[in-house]
């Protein structure tokens, strides 16, 4: 059976989240650099405040009142192709 999926945008599974603090992940910041978790399209604010949570059950810490995680929002991407036609008349 797969494990249950808590960040969807970079399929990150609770199981990644319960290896990641076993081997030393002590943040929410240190999950997400170790499973990519909070990095998707919706930076986090989907699975910031599970990551959260997940880090107090699996290390016995305590919640932090300011999550150390941040979300930005998704922008569109461009290829440098679409920047350098930008403004310039006639293409």
């Amino acid at each position: 059976m797969k494990s249950l999926v808590v960040c969807r945008c970079e399929e990150v599974s609770l199981e990644d989240i319960s290896n990641a603090v076993r081997d030393g992940a002590k943040t929410s910041k240190e999950i997400k650099l170790r499973t990519r978790a909070g990095m998707g399209i919706c930076q986090g604010k989907t699975c910031r405040p599970l990551l959260d949570q997940l880090l107090v059950k699996y290390s016995d810490q305590k919640l932090p009142p300011n999550p150390s995680l941040s979300h930005n929002f998704p922008i569109r991407p461009i290829t440098f192709d679409e920047l350098t036609k930008e403004g310039k008349p006639g293409k």
